[in-house]
């Protein structure tokens, strides 16, 4: 129930284009969400990828912690959007970008997500 498997993450460079190309988007300090709709080819309705960017988090360590808290409190959090996205019968394809050169707190972290994702569940 919650997990983060290997199918629910975007992978080939054509499809994360096209998210970043044509994705919507919101923000809320320290984290930005772009989002895409796709066909739902493979029975996957939530595809996600998580950004932390070396410009503005220099080392390799630090960028891996704001990535494992990311991770965790979307992975915690995403069951509400895949039920709705599987009552609509879509795939979404979701980038989660940290936009701060500093590391947050996991507490803050768990807050803006949830914050973003019910958002995104009322767009949808």
């Amino acid at each position: 129930m919650f997990r983060f498997p290997k199918k629910q993450k975007i992978r080939g460079h054509e499809a994360i284009e096209r998210l970043f190309a044509n994705g919507k988007s919101i923000s809320e300090s320290p984290i930005r969400v772009i989002w895409n709709f796709e066909e739902n080819n493979d029975n996957i309705s939530l595809k996600a990828i998580i950004v932390v960017s070396k410009k503005r988090v220099k080392l390799a360590v630090d960028r891996n912690i704001i990535k494992r808290r990311i991770k965790e409190a979307y992975r915690i959090q995403k069951r509400q959007l895949e039920l709705a996205l599987e009552r609509n019968n879509q795939q979404l394809n979701l980038a989660i970008i940290y936009q701060e050169e500093d590391i947050k707190d996991y507490k803050l972290l768990e807050q803006k997500i949830n914050l973003l994702l019910t958002r995104l569940i009322t767009n949808i």
